[in-house]
């Protein structure tokens, strides 16, 4: 049985979970409702993850264990598919990049046209707050002595990095995104190398859900 992916039918807050569940080889399916999600919808979520506010993103595993949360998902997922470091130190700084992803994910929702935001802000995000928190992880990487964040391995901290870089920035920007950062792009390709994350990417449930663009 495989695990299943409880969210809209859209990247979003569930990405980077699809993401490291492709890079620990966990299968799973993607559970969405038709949307705008129905008051019954919405009350299953509530009765199966516990929480009295937000459910979404959920992980429902096939032994009926329930995880919500979207940050503590994604380390819940760390731990099954060995992809957290074991030592302090790099549990801090997983910890830290995965704040720095969530902090680009933040400024990325605020900046959405599609959204409701105005213009002179989308183009502050794409011309000023983006770079500003591409250059921060790319001084990380540099100071890596590998080609991923932590050394030579894929960890949970480049699977979250790479969905903040490349969904909730780079996408929105175009193809010329991450030219003035070589050690970010050469990154990028090396992530998308993973089996898992280049089998998942390949997919059709993978480019059938809604993502963000430059008209975002």
């Amino acid at each position: 049985m495989a695990a299943k992916v409880h969210y809209y039918q859209a990247t979003g807050r569930a990405n980077a979970i699809r993401l490291a569940l492709a890079a620990a080889n966990i299968p799973f399916e993607d559970v969405s409702p038709t949307p705008p999600p129905s008051d019954e919808v919405k009350a299953a979520w509530r009765e199966l993850g516990g929480n009295t506010t937000t459910n979404v993103p959920m992980l429902e595993m096939p032994d009926g264990k329930v995880f919500t949360q979207s940050q503590a998902v994604l380390r819940a997922i760390g731990r099954m598919g060995h992809l957290l470091p074991k030592d302090d130190d790099g549990l801090y700084l997983t910890d830290k990049l995965l704040q720095d992803a969530d902090d680009i994910r933040s400024e990325s929702y605020k900046s959405l046209i599609t959204w409701g935001a105005p213009q002179e802000l989308a183009d502050a995000f794409i011309e000023t707050i983006l770079p500003l928190h591409l250059g921060n992880l790319e001084r990380q990487l540099k100071q890596s002595k590998g080609g991923f964040f932590l050394g030579e391995s894929l960890t949970l901290a480049d699977v979250a990095c790479y969905d903040a870089v490349v969904c909730f920035g780079a996408n929105r920007v175009g193809p010329t995104a991450l030219d003035a950062f070589p050690e970010l792009k050469a990154w990028k390709g090396r992530v998308e190398a993973n089996e898992g994350i280049k089998k998942y990417l390949a997919s059709e449930e993978c480019a059938g859900l809604m993502s963000f663009d430059p008209e975002s």
